[in-house]
Protein backbone atom coordinates (compact mmCIF):
# COMPACT_ATOMS: atom_id res chain seq x y z
CA UNK A 1 0.00 0.00 0.00
CA UNK A 2 2.85 2.39 0.88
CA UNK A 3 4.58 1.90 -2.51
CA UNK A 4 1.26 2.23 -4.28
CA UNK A 5 0.68 5.64 -2.67
CA UNK A 6 4.17 6.76 -3.68
CA UNK A 7 3.46 5.80 -7.29
CA UNK A 8 0.12 7.62 -7.17
CA UNK A 9 1.85 10.70 -5.75
CA UNK A 10 4.45 10.61 -8.51
CA UNK A 11 1.75 10.35 -11.16
CA UNK A 12 -0.26 13.23 -9.69
CA UNK A 13 2.78 15.50 -9.54
CA UNK A 14 3.81 14.60 -13.08
CA UNK A 15 0.34 15.49 -14.38
CA UNK A 16 0.35 18.72 -12.43
CA UNK A 17 3.73 19.58 -13.85
CA UNK A 18 2.66 18.91 -17.42
CA UNK A 19 -0.12 21.45 -17.10
CA UNK A 20 2.25 24.32 -16.33
CA UNK A 21 3.62 26.34 -19.21
CA UNK A 22 7.30 27.06 -19.76
CA UNK A 23 8.02 30.67 -18.82
CA UNK A 24 10.35 33.11 -20.48
CA UNK A 25 12.66 34.30 -17.75
CA UNK A 26 13.44 37.99 -18.08
CA UNK A 27 16.24 39.45 -16.03
CA UNK A 28 18.29 42.60 -16.32
CA UNK A 29 21.11 42.91 -13.83
CA UNK A 30 23.99 45.36 -13.95
CA UNK A 31 26.49 44.66 -11.14
CA UNK A 32 28.44 47.70 -9.98
CA UNK A 33 31.77 48.31 -8.29
CA UNK A 34 30.15 50.86 -5.98
CA UNK A 35 31.54 50.64 -2.47
CA UNK A 36 29.23 49.51 0.31
CA UNK A 37 29.35 50.06 4.03
CA UNK A 38 27.90 48.59 7.21
CA UNK A 39 26.11 51.78 8.23
CA UNK A 40 22.65 51.17 9.68
CA UNK A 41 20.66 53.31 7.27
CA UNK A 42 18.03 51.94 4.93
CA UNK A 43 19.62 53.11 1.64
CA UNK A 44 23.04 51.78 2.66
CA UNK A 45 21.72 48.39 3.79
CA UNK A 46 19.63 48.16 0.63
CA UNK A 47 22.68 48.86 -1.53
CA UNK A 48 24.74 46.17 0.22
CA UNK A 49 22.08 43.56 -0.50
CA UNK A 50 21.65 44.73 -4.08
CA UNK A 51 25.37 44.49 -4.75
CA UNK A 52 25.54 40.91 -3.50
CA UNK A 53 22.44 39.63 -5.29
CA UNK A 54 23.27 41.37 -8.55
CA UNK A 55 26.66 39.68 -8.67
CA UNK A 56 25.07 36.33 -7.86
CA UNK A 57 22.48 36.66 -10.61
CA UNK A 58 25.16 37.12 -13.28
CA UNK A 59 25.81 33.41 -12.74
CA UNK A 60 22.21 32.32 -13.23
CA UNK A 61 21.27 30.17 -16.23
CA UNK A 62 17.59 30.71 -17.04
CA UNK A 63 17.44 27.55 -19.15
CA UNK A 64 18.39 25.23 -16.31
CA UNK A 65 17.29 27.26 -13.26
CA UNK A 66 20.83 26.72 -11.97
CA UNK A 67 23.68 28.95 -10.92
CA UNK A 68 26.84 28.14 -12.85
CA UNK A 69 30.39 27.94 -11.57
CA UNK A 70 29.82 25.63 -8.61
CA UNK A 71 30.26 22.33 -10.42
CA UNK A 72 33.70 21.70 -8.94
CA UNK A 73 32.70 22.57 -5.38
CA UNK A 74 32.01 19.93 -2.77
CA UNK A 75 28.77 18.08 -3.59
CA UNK A 76 27.72 20.46 -6.36
CA UNK A 77 28.53 18.47 -9.49
CA UNK A 78 25.70 17.65 -11.89
CA UNK A 79 25.54 14.12 -10.41
CA UNK A 80 25.19 15.21 -6.78
CA UNK A 81 21.94 15.67 -4.86
CA UNK A 82 22.86 19.10 -3.53
CA UNK A 83 22.98 20.62 -7.03
CA UNK A 84 19.31 19.81 -7.69
CA UNK A 85 17.53 23.05 -8.69
CA UNK A 86 14.69 22.27 -6.27
CA UNK A 87 16.89 20.99 -3.46
CA UNK A 88 17.95 22.60 -0.20
CA UNK A 89 20.79 24.72 -1.62
CA UNK A 90 18.38 26.56 -3.91
CA UNK A 91 15.58 26.52 -1.36
CA UNK A 92 17.75 28.35 1.17
CA UNK A 93 18.66 30.88 -1.49
CA UNK A 94 15.00 31.49 -2.35
CA UNK A 95 13.97 32.01 1.28
CA UNK A 96 16.17 35.10 1.39
CA UNK A 97 15.59 36.06 -2.23
CA UNK A 98 11.82 36.19 -1.72
CA UNK A 99 12.18 38.71 1.08
CA UNK A 100 14.63 40.77 -0.93
CA UNK A 101 12.29 40.67 -3.95
CA UNK A 102 9.43 42.06 -1.88
CA UNK A 103 11.62 44.89 -0.59
CA UNK A 104 13.07 45.62 -4.02
CA UNK A 105 9.59 45.72 -5.57
CA UNK A 106 8.63 48.39 -3.04
CA UNK A 107 11.62 50.34 -4.38
CA UNK A 108 10.34 50.05 -7.95
CA UNK A 109 12.61 47.15 -8.95
CA UNK A 110 10.25 44.49 -10.29
CA UNK A 111 12.82 42.22 -11.93
CA UNK A 112 13.66 40.17 -8.85
CA UNK A 113 10.08 39.24 -8.06
CA UNK A 114 9.49 38.43 -11.71
CA UNK A 115 12.49 36.13 -11.66
CA UNK A 116 11.18 34.32 -8.57
CA UNK A 117 7.82 33.86 -10.24
CA UNK A 118 9.40 32.60 -13.45
CA UNK A 119 11.65 30.14 -11.61
CA UNK A 120 8.69 28.72 -9.69
CA UNK A 121 6.69 28.29 -12.88
CA UNK A 122 9.61 26.59 -14.57
CA UNK A 123 9.82 24.31 -11.53
CA UNK A 124 6.09 23.62 -12.02
CA UNK A 125 5.82 24.17 -8.25
CA UNK A 126 7.46 20.80 -7.71
CA UNK A 127 10.24 19.54 -5.47
CA UNK A 128 13.37 17.44 -5.38
CA UNK A 129 12.57 13.70 -5.42
CA UNK A 130 12.64 12.47 -1.80
CA UNK A 131 9.12 12.93 -0.47
CA UNK A 132 9.92 12.69 3.25
CA UNK A 133 13.23 14.56 3.29
CA UNK A 134 12.89 18.20 4.40
CA UNK A 135 15.82 19.18 2.17
CA UNK A 136 13.71 18.28 -0.83
CA UNK A 137 10.50 20.15 0.03
CA UNK A 138 12.12 23.22 1.63
CA UNK A 139 11.59 25.06 -1.65
CA UNK A 140 7.90 25.01 -0.78
CA UNK A 141 8.65 28.29 1.01
CA UNK A 142 9.16 29.95 -2.38
CA UNK A 143 5.74 28.75 -3.54
CA UNK A 144 4.12 29.89 -0.28
CA UNK A 145 5.65 33.36 -0.60
CA UNK A 146 4.46 33.65 -4.19
CA UNK A 147 1.00 32.38 -3.23
CA UNK A 148 0.68 35.14 -0.65
CA UNK A 149 1.32 37.67 -3.40
CA UNK A 150 -0.53 36.19 -6.37
CA UNK A 151 -3.19 34.03 -4.62
CA UNK A 152 -2.92 31.35 -7.28
CA UNK A 153 -4.08 28.07 -5.65
CA UNK A 154 -2.16 26.00 -8.22
CA UNK A 155 1.05 27.10 -6.52
CA UNK A 156 0.23 25.06 -3.40
CA UNK A 157 -1.31 21.93 -4.90
CA UNK A 158 1.88 19.79 -5.05
CA UNK A 159 2.90 20.91 -1.56
CA UNK A 160 -0.47 19.91 -0.14
CA UNK A 161 -0.32 16.53 -1.91
CA UNK A 162 3.10 15.73 -0.46
CA UNK A 163 2.24 16.86 3.06
CA UNK A 164 -1.01 14.92 2.99
CA UNK A 165 0.90 11.78 2.08
CA UNK A 166 3.38 12.37 4.91
CA UNK A 167 0.61 12.95 7.46
CA UNK A 168 -1.29 9.86 6.34
CA UNK A 169 1.87 7.73 6.39
CA UNK A 170 4.18 9.37 8.96
CA UNK A 171 7.76 8.17 9.14
CA UNK A 172 8.56 6.27 12.33
CA UNK A 173 12.32 5.80 11.94
CA UNK A 174 14.68 6.41 14.82
CA UNK A 175 16.32 9.86 15.03
CA UNK A 176 19.80 8.38 15.33
CA UNK A 177 21.84 9.57 12.36
CA UNK A 178 23.42 6.77 10.38
CA UNK A 179 24.04 6.42 6.68
CA UNK A 180 23.35 3.06 5.07
CA UNK A 181 26.56 1.34 4.05
CA UNK A 182 27.28 -1.53 1.70
CA UNK A 183 30.16 -3.90 2.31
CA UNK A 184 32.33 -5.11 -0.55
CA UNK A 185 35.29 -7.48 -0.48
CA UNK A 186 37.88 -4.76 0.03
CA UNK A 187 35.95 -1.66 1.02
CA UNK A 188 32.81 -0.21 2.56
CA UNK A 189 30.81 2.55 0.89
CA UNK A 190 27.68 4.54 1.60
CA UNK A 191 24.65 3.48 -0.36
CA UNK A 192 22.66 6.00 -2.37
CA UNK A 193 19.49 6.32 -4.40
CA UNK A 194 19.68 7.48 -8.00
CA UNK A 195 17.17 10.01 -9.35
CA UNK A 196 17.56 11.49 -12.83
CA UNK A 197 21.31 11.02 -12.81
CA UNK A 198 21.88 12.40 -9.31
CA UNK A 199 23.04 10.42 -6.32
CA UNK A 200 21.14 10.88 -3.03
CA UNK A 201 22.85 9.29 0.02
CA UNK A 202 20.70 7.01 2.14
CA UNK A 203 20.25 8.22 5.72
CA UNK A 204 16.97 6.71 7.00
CA UNK A 205 16.50 9.19 9.85
CA UNK A 206 16.25 12.03 7.32
CA UNK A 207 12.71 10.89 6.65
CA UNK A 208 12.20 12.89 9.85
CA UNK A 209 13.93 16.05 11.12
CA UNK A 210 16.93 14.34 12.69
CA UNK A 211 19.57 16.95 11.87
CA UNK A 212 19.89 20.60 12.83
CA UNK A 213 19.61 21.96 9.28
CA UNK A 214 16.14 20.47 8.97
CA UNK A 215 14.74 23.02 11.43
CA UNK A 216 15.26 25.63 8.70
CA UNK A 217 14.14 23.41 5.82
CA UNK A 218 11.04 21.73 7.23
CA UNK A 219 8.89 23.16 10.05
CA UNK A 220 8.71 26.76 8.76
CA UNK A 221 7.12 25.45 5.54
CA UNK A 222 4.58 23.29 7.40
CA UNK A 223 3.64 26.07 9.82
CA UNK A 224 3.42 28.72 7.10
CA UNK A 225 1.16 26.43 5.05
CA UNK A 226 -1.06 26.06 8.10
CA UNK A 227 -1.16 29.84 8.45
CA UNK A 228 -2.20 30.54 4.85
CA UNK A 229 -4.70 27.66 4.57
CA UNK A 230 -6.12 27.67 8.10
CA UNK A 231 -5.56 23.89 8.27
CA UNK A 232 -4.21 23.27 11.77
CA UNK A 233 -3.18 19.70 10.94
CA UNK A 234 0.01 21.00 9.31
CA UNK A 235 0.86 23.01 12.42
CA UNK A 236 0.26 20.17 14.84
CA UNK A 237 2.27 17.70 12.77
CA UNK A 238 5.18 20.14 12.62
CA UNK A 239 4.94 20.92 16.31
CA UNK A 240 5.05 17.24 17.28
CA UNK A 241 8.00 16.45 15.02
CA UNK A 242 9.90 19.60 15.96
CA UNK A 243 9.91 18.81 19.66
CA UNK A 244 10.81 15.18 19.07
CA UNK A 245 14.04 16.34 17.45
CA UNK A 246 14.60 19.43 19.60
CA UNK A 247 14.50 17.37 22.76
CA UNK A 248 16.93 14.93 21.15
CA UNK A 249 19.56 17.38 19.83
CA UNK A 250 19.34 20.11 22.49
CA UNK A 251 22.28 20.40 24.90
CA UNK A 252 20.85 21.77 28.13
CA UNK A 253 24.25 22.63 29.57
CA UNK A 254 25.39 24.90 26.74
CA UNK A 255 21.94 25.94 25.45
CA UNK A 256 22.87 24.94 21.92
CA UNK A 257 21.98 22.22 19.42
CA UNK A 258 24.18 19.40 18.20
CA UNK A 259 24.17 19.04 14.43
CA UNK A 260 23.04 15.41 14.73
CA UNK A 261 23.54 12.37 16.94
CA UNK A 262 27.02 11.66 15.55
CA UNK A 263 28.30 14.64 17.53
CA UNK A 264 26.98 13.74 20.98
CA UNK A 265 30.31 12.33 22.15
CA UNK A 266 32.73 14.27 19.96
CA UNK A 267 34.96 16.88 21.58
CA UNK A 268 37.32 19.56 20.35
CA UNK A 269 40.97 19.67 21.47
CA UNK A 270 39.98 22.18 24.18
CA UNK A 271 37.49 19.67 25.58
CA UNK A 272 34.41 21.53 24.35
CA UNK A 273 31.59 19.97 22.36
CA UNK A 274 31.69 20.16 18.57
CA UNK A 275 28.99 22.74 17.83
CA UNK A 276 28.91 23.73 14.17
CA UNK A 277 28.22 27.41 13.53
CA UNK A 278 26.16 26.87 10.40
CA UNK A 279 24.28 24.04 12.11
CA UNK A 280 23.13 26.24 15.00
CA UNK A 281 22.63 29.03 12.45
CA UNK A 282 20.09 26.88 10.62
CA UNK A 283 18.33 26.24 13.93
CA UNK A 284 18.36 29.89 15.02
CA UNK A 285 17.06 31.13 11.67
CA UNK A 286 14.53 28.29 11.52
CA UNK A 287 13.18 29.16 14.96
CA UNK A 288 12.88 32.83 13.99
CA UNK A 289 10.88 31.83 10.91
CA UNK A 290 8.70 29.45 12.93
CA UNK A 291 7.90 32.20 15.42
CA UNK A 292 6.82 34.49 12.58
CA UNK A 293 3.96 32.11 11.70
CA UNK A 294 3.25 30.36 14.99
CA UNK A 295 -0.03 31.59 16.53
CA UNK A 296 0.47 33.86 19.53
CA UNK A 297 -1.86 31.69 21.61
CA UNK A 298 -0.34 28.32 20.69
CA UNK A 299 0.18 26.22 23.79
CA UNK A 300 3.85 25.57 23.02
CA UNK A 301 4.82 29.08 21.95
CA UNK A 302 6.43 29.84 25.35
CA UNK A 303 8.67 26.78 24.86
CA UNK A 304 9.74 27.94 21.40
CA UNK A 305 10.49 31.43 22.68
CA UNK A 306 12.40 30.15 25.70
CA UNK A 307 14.57 27.87 23.57
CA UNK A 308 15.18 30.70 21.11
CA UNK A 309 16.12 33.19 23.83
CA UNK A 310 18.48 30.79 25.59
CA UNK A 311 20.26 29.87 22.38
CA UNK A 312 20.66 33.47 21.24
CA UNK A 313 22.03 34.51 24.64
CA UNK A 314 24.60 31.72 24.44
CA UNK A 315 25.64 32.54 20.87
CA UNK A 316 26.28 36.19 21.71
CA UNK A 317 29.15 35.14 23.96
CA UNK A 318 30.91 33.24 21.16
CA UNK A 319 30.90 36.05 18.58
CA UNK A 320 34.46 37.02 17.62
CA UNK A 321 35.95 40.52 17.60
CA UNK A 322 35.47 40.89 13.82
CA UNK A 323 31.75 40.23 14.23
CA UNK A 324 31.75 36.77 12.67
CA UNK A 325 31.38 33.37 14.28
CA UNK A 326 33.99 30.71 13.60
CA UNK A 327 33.05 27.29 12.17
CA UNK A 328 33.33 25.70 15.62
CA UNK A 329 31.30 27.81 18.04
CA UNK A 330 32.85 26.62 21.31
CA UNK A 331 36.37 26.16 19.97
CA UNK A 332 37.01 29.06 17.58
CA UNK A 333 40.75 28.40 17.71
CA UNK A 334 40.27 24.91 16.21
CA UNK A 335 39.19 26.36 12.85
CA UNK A 336 40.28 30.01 13.08
CA UNK A 337 38.57 31.09 9.88
CA UNK A 338 35.92 33.69 9.27
CA UNK A 339 32.61 32.10 8.30
CA UNK A 340 29.86 34.16 6.71
CA UNK A 341 27.00 31.70 6.13
CA UNK A 342 26.52 30.69 9.77
CA UNK A 343 27.03 34.31 10.79
CA UNK A 344 24.36 35.52 8.35
CA UNK A 345 21.83 32.98 9.62
CA UNK A 346 22.54 33.87 13.25
CA UNK A 347 22.37 37.59 12.45
CA UNK A 348 18.98 37.13 10.80
CA UNK A 349 17.75 35.36 13.93
CA UNK A 350 18.84 38.23 16.17
CA UNK A 351 17.33 40.91 13.94
CA UNK A 352 14.10 38.98 13.40
CA UNK A 353 13.86 38.30 17.13
CA UNK A 354 14.10 42.02 17.85
CA UNK A 355 11.64 42.93 15.10
CA UNK A 356 9.16 40.38 16.47
CA UNK A 357 9.52 41.80 19.98
CA UNK A 358 11.01 38.59 21.39
CA UNK A 359 14.63 39.68 21.93
CA UNK A 360 15.79 42.84 23.71
CA UNK A 361 16.94 45.48 21.24
CA UNK A 362 19.29 47.22 23.65
CA UNK A 363 21.02 43.96 24.51
CA UNK A 364 21.45 42.52 21.03
CA UNK A 365 21.71 45.49 18.66
CA UNK A 366 25.49 45.74 19.30
CA UNK A 367 25.82 42.05 18.39
CA UNK A 368 23.93 42.63 15.15
CA UNK A 369 25.94 45.74 14.33
CA UNK A 370 29.24 43.88 14.69
CA UNK A 371 27.97 40.91 12.72
CA UNK A 372 26.67 43.04 9.84
CA UNK A 373 29.99 44.89 9.67
CA UNK A 374 31.76 41.54 9.43
CA UNK A 375 29.39 40.31 6.73
CA UNK A 376 29.74 43.45 4.64
CA UNK A 377 33.52 43.15 4.99
CA UNK A 378 33.26 39.63 3.54
CA UNK A 379 31.76 41.07 0.32
CA UNK A 380 34.37 41.56 -2.39
CA UNK A 381 34.44 44.72 -4.56
CA UNK A 382 32.53 42.96 -7.36
CA UNK A 383 29.75 41.81 -5.01
CA UNK A 384 30.88 38.24 -4.39
CA UNK A 385 30.24 37.08 -0.82
CA UNK A 386 33.29 35.24 0.47
CA UNK A 387 34.27 33.24 3.55
CA UNK A 388 31.46 30.70 3.07
CA UNK A 389 32.24 27.23 4.38
CA UNK A 390 31.49 24.76 1.63
CA UNK A 391 28.73 22.18 1.88
CA UNK A 392 29.33 19.88 4.82
CA UNK A 393 28.09 18.88 8.24
CA UNK A 394 30.88 19.88 10.63
CA UNK A 395 33.37 22.71 11.23
CA UNK A 396 35.91 22.92 8.42
CA UNK A 397 38.40 25.27 6.81
CA UNK A 398 37.23 28.34 4.86
CA UNK A 399 38.91 30.84 2.52
CA UNK A 400 38.04 34.34 1.38
CA UNK A 401 37.24 32.97 -2.10
CA UNK A 402 34.76 30.34 -0.92
CA UNK A 403 31.14 31.16 -1.71
CA UNK A 404 27.87 29.29 -2.15
CA UNK A 405 24.30 29.86 -3.29
CA UNK A 406 22.65 29.20 0.08
CA UNK A 407 24.83 31.82 1.77
CA UNK A 408 23.41 34.52 -0.51
CA UNK A 409 19.95 33.66 0.79
CA UNK A 410 21.22 33.95 4.36
CA UNK A 411 22.83 37.34 3.61
CA UNK A 412 19.56 38.62 2.15
CA UNK A 413 17.61 37.29 5.13
CA UNK A 414 19.80 39.17 7.57
CA UNK A 415 19.87 42.28 5.40
CA UNK A 416 16.10 42.54 5.03
CA UNK A 417 15.62 42.33 8.80
CA UNK A 418 18.42 44.81 9.46
CA UNK A 419 16.77 47.14 6.93
CA UNK A 420 13.71 47.18 9.22
CA UNK A 421 15.93 48.09 12.18
CA UNK A 422 17.76 50.84 10.31
CA UNK A 423 17.20 54.59 10.29
CA UNK A 424 15.86 56.33 7.22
Amino acid sequence: MYLKKIVILSTILTVLGCEASEPEVTLTVVPTEQEISAKFSKPVVYQAMKKVIDWQLTRFNKETNLFEGYENDAYMSSTDADSHPQGWVYAAFHVGMSRWSTLAEAHGEQQYMQLQHDIAKKNKYLFAPRVYNADDYAIGQLYLDLYEKYKDPEMLVPLKVIFELIMQNPATVDLDFEKVTQNFAHKESHMAEEFAGRSFPLAPCKSRWCWADSFFMGPPVWIHLSEVTGDKRYLEFANKEFWATANYLWDDKDDLFFRDSRFFDKREANGEKVIWARGVGWVAAGLARILESLPADHVDRPKYEDTFKRMMARLAGSQQDDGLWRPSVLAPESKPFKESSGTALITFAYASGINQGILEKQKYLPVISKAWAGLVDAVQPNGKLGWVQKIGYAPDSVSSEDTQVFAIGAFLLSGTEIYKLSTK
